[in-house]
């Protein structure tokens, strides 16, 4: 289930977001608005919040909502850090089978390119992201290949596969997580490799949030 935060006003990378888990995942996606209480007591900077106190939070207005098994991600438009990194793209919270995503670095802001290609490459910054940290949740902890491995800035997250590795998605598979094949609907998120027009399209949609990104955490 993904709770989107009151806050968070460009929401153009929802929906392909959703049709890509969808297609990939055997239980149903969920999505719900959520207007959470952040205040000054959830900061860890002056412009960061906290990622942990966060999570608490977040857990707390949730509690009711699914059953022991509903992995809960919350979508929030605020930086966030933790206690080891300057920042964090998002952090996995095994206790309470959630996660939280900040969209804070991940937005496509070149302005040359389209609207909807923006939203595109925000929803594959996210769903590499959420995707891993749903396979973390399920107990996949010890491979980090292909879309587990660990993103230490923007450029990283863009490079890294959107694939599980073979053996791991054998493994995904056979335990429900995932469907054998992907269905169909969306056009987002299924290459590997992309070619040569998509590397080229994916150079043009990062190269200026490249230049002001710096290292940080996709935990």
């Amino acid at each position: 289930m993904l709770y989107v935060h009151a806050e968070l006003k460009d929401t153009d990378f929802v929906e392909p977001l959703v049709c890509a888990l969808r297609q990939v995942l055997t239980a149903g996606v969920d999505v719900k608005d959520i207007s959470l209480p952040l205040d000054s007591t959830l900061l860890a900077t002056p412009t960061q919040f906290d990622v942990s106190k966060v999570s608490d939070q977040f857990a707390r207005a949730t509690v009711w909502d699914g059953g022991s098994l509903t992995y809960k991600y919350l979508l929030l438009p605020h930086d966030l850090k933790d206690q080891t990194y300057r920042y964090v793209f998002a952090m996995t919270f095994p206790r309470d089978h959630q996660g939280v995503v900040s969209l804070a670095r991940l937005y496509a802001t070149n302005a040359a390119v389209s609207r909807h290609e923006r939203a595109v490459l925000t929803a594959l910054r996210a769903y590499k992201l959420i995707l891993k940290s749903i396979a973390r949740l399920a107990g996949l902890t010890s491979s980090n290949g292909c879309i587990l491995a660990f993103p230490r800035s923007l450029d990283e997250l863009d490079a890294k596969s959107s694939e599980f590795c073979s053996d791991d998605h054998t493994l995904l598979v056979d335990s429900g997580l995932l469907k054998a094949e992907e269905s169909g609907g969306c056009a987002l998120i299924s290459q590997a490799m992309p070619d040569a027009r998509d590397r080229l399209v994916l150079q043009t949609l990062t190269s200026e949030t490249r230049r002001t990104s710096s290292p940080g955490s996709g935990r």
